[in-house]
């Protein structure tokens, strides 16, 4: 801070001014060199300069000497006990002539800088809010113009002169014609009474000679109204049209009740037919219970077999992930085995075929020589479908096996396009997974799944593809969540390699890729990877009903195990 060797009084008098005026004519000797502002509360340098006691604070703030900040010849190292108060300087400040901060309003007054606040305070042009700014009004008017602008001010406090409520003045056309109780008011129905208030209003309408009513036969179709009198003399000469009105009345309400007796024998008709119909469901689904109890207890006899092929199976699941040497061997000793059981079961169907036939009532099997034989042959067509069924997963499982890949690379054929796609179009078979892939031998394990009829925004327009990360045998030992850069490429055939790409970065608070608690994770991709008319019209990426996908994962920063 500043420490002068002398300190005289201080006072307000000898504190520079507040604000930035516009001066008169301003010396450039009241001008900091610093700030390049006029001098506030000025200082003096040993070497006669001037600077705001400010900007001294700030430019010596470290304490220690500086050059003054002028760097003329004579000029010499500052410090801060070295910098005085310049009270000469500070009295001739506040005595420059100044315009008033109104000048462009149209004041042209030039004043003292001391005397500027006081000018303000009385200044014809100086703008003020208008005293009714808190009922609404935002007008900024010159001091010279308010008294006049309140005379006029749609927001001037105005009191009613019946209910004495005070509001703005442009709410009283509305408080008088619509709100004020009090107000009087003349009848509605021109009945010649003196204006009464508003509150009072609807008990004289009950009485008032003049008031409209309707004709008593209104509600059987009768539309006369006028007033009391005339009304009663329209009741008395019109008696013989208000009775045909009574009785077209009294005929449609027949009619009505009628069409209502209809519709409520349509209606218990209805219901007694939907009864009907509940009881043979229930009959129904009694039968259903009885035949699949007897389904369970015949079935009971072939569980140790599926059971012992479910085993087997998979047995046979984790072998093959496991890609030793003599896995094929293994397989193909259970493929065997397995056909070998079908043909069994071939040659059991045709010796029940052959004895249903015959009229045998007994086949091989002891079981069935107290069941229909059409019930155990079909038994045994439900068991051999699902062995076959077995048998082609496991033919499928091989096949994946000879095809996988194990450097973050899927080239993925999609045979058979347009037929797929119809499936697709037809809901069968909505959507197309990949064989797995690898980014390394003991890495993540990885898929992709494809619409060719396009998933969510792209249903029925797009292509869609999309990544899905796999449960692995290694997951334990790699880093969560997955982070590799993932792109997606449709490949052309035509040779111009103007392969159709798309990329992404998963995101890491995305449940899409943290490590996987079932088989596979939520795919996550692009369901507008490719419009499908670009992709079937260029013969470019459809060729010989066949479509080549590529997808590749950034390898790139992860650690071998």
């Amino acid at each position: 801070m500043l420490t002068p060797q002398v300190t005289p009084p201080s006072s307000l008098s000898s504190h520079t001014p507040a604000g930035q005026p516009e001066f008169v004519a301003l010396d450039l000797s009241y001008v900091c060199i610093l700030c390049h502002q006029v001098l506030r509360d000025a200082v003096q340098t040993p070497c006669g300069h001037r600077l705001c006691q400010q900007c001294g604070e700030d430019y010596l703030r470290e304490g220690t000497p500086r050059p003054c900040p002028y760097r003329e010849e004579h000029c010499e190292a500052l410090s801060p006990a070295e910098v005085q108060r310049d009270s000469s300087a500070r009295r001739e400040i506040r005595q420059l002539p100044v315009y008033c901060s109104n000048k462009a309003r149209g004041c042209q007054v030039k004043v003292k800088w001391k005397d500027l606040e006081k000018h303000l305070a009385e200044c014809y042009h100086e703008p003020l809010l208008c005293p009714n700014r808190d009922r609404g009004c935002d007008a900024v008017v010159s001091r010279g113009d308010l008294s006049e602008h309140q005379l006029t001010c749609d927001y001037m406090p105005t009191q009613c002169e019946f209910c004495g409520e005070v509001l703005p003045k442009l709410s009283k056309e509305r408080h008088d014609n619509e709100v004020c109780q009090k107000i009087p008011i003349r009848c509605p129905y021109g009945c010649g009474i003196d204006p009464i208030p508003r509150d009072q209003m609807s008990r004289h309408q009950q009485t008032c000679p003049r008031q409209i009513v309707v004709c008593k036969f209104a509600s059987m179709g009768c539309r006369f109204k006028g007033l009391a009198e005339e009304v009663a003399l329209h009741e008395k000469q019109s008696m013989k049209e208000h009775v045909h009105q009574t009785t077209q009345q009294m005929a449609n309400i027949d009619l009505y009740d009628l069409d209502i007796q209809k519709e409520m024998q349509e209606l218990n008709d209805l219901g007694q037919e939907i009864r009907q119909k509940v009881k043979d469901i229930e009959e129904e689904m009694e039968e259903i219970q009885h035949l699949v109890k007897e389904a369970k207890s015949e079935g009971r006899s072939r569980k140790l077999d599926v059971v012992e092929l479910t085993e087997r199976i998979i047995h046979v699941e984790k072998q093959v992930e496991e890609l030793r040497p003599e896995v094929q061997q293994r397989i193909g000793s259970d493929l065997n085995i397995l056909r070998e059981k079908v043909r069994t079961e071939r040659e059991r169907l045709d010796r029940l075929v052959a004895a249903q036939v015959m009229g045998e009532g007994a086949t091989a099997d002891p079981t069935t020589s107290r069941t229909d034989p059409f019930e155990d042959l079909q038994k045994q067509t439900r068991q051999l479908g699902l062995q076959e069924a077995k048998l082609g997963e496991l033919d499928l499982r091989f096949q994946i096996l000879e095809t996988i890949n194990y450097n973050g690379v899927l080239l993925w054929k999609i045979s058979n396009y347009y037929r797929r796609k119809q499936d697709a179009v037809a809901g069968t078979a909505l959507s197309l997974y990949s064989s797995p892939f690898f980014t390394s031998r003991y890495g993540y394990k990885m898929c992709c799944r494809a619409y060719l009829n396009g998933d969510g925004m792209g249903k029925n327009t797009h292509f869609s593809i999309f990544f899905v990360v796999m449960q692995g045998e290694y997951d334990a030992l790699l880093p969560w969540p997955f982070k590799q850069k993932v792109s997606f490429m449709i490949l052309d055939q035509s040779g111009s390699r103007r392969h159709l790409t798309d990329s992404f970065r998963p995101d890491p608070n995305s449940s899409s890729f943290k490590r996987p608690l079932a088989e596979m994770n939520i795919a996550s991709g692009c369901p507008l990877f490719v419009s499908q008319t670009i992709l079937e019209t260029s013969n470019s990426y459809v060729k010989d009903d066949s479509l080549f996908v590529k997808v590749t994962v950034d390898t790139s920063g992860l650690e071998p195990i």
